[in-house]
């Protein structure tokens, strides 16, 4: 029987990242996402999924952080 070629594992969207991430730290552990375009969203997504790979939970800032953008307020809504 022929191998099948190995397929490069896929960027998770952000809304499964997401779920992933709150079903593995909890919903208030969830850093700050407002305010993402659509470049930002994979990256994010992907910066969650490897938390959620290395078991660690990331600060509530470090997306924004990442990026470069402005602190985002304590009370933000996501």
């Amino acid at each position: 029987m022929p191998r099948r070629a190995a397929t490069p594992p896929q960027d998770p969207t952000l809304e499964a990242a997401t779920a992933l991430y709150c079903a593995a730290f909890g919903r208030d552990a969830l850093p700050c996402i407002a305010g993402l375009d659509s470049a930002m969203a994979g990256a994010a997504a992907v910066m969650l999924a490897d938390a959620v790979k290395a078991r660690h939970p990331l600060r509530y800032c470090a997306i924004a952080d990442a990026f470069g953008g402005p602190q985002p307020p304590e009370s933000a809504s996501l």
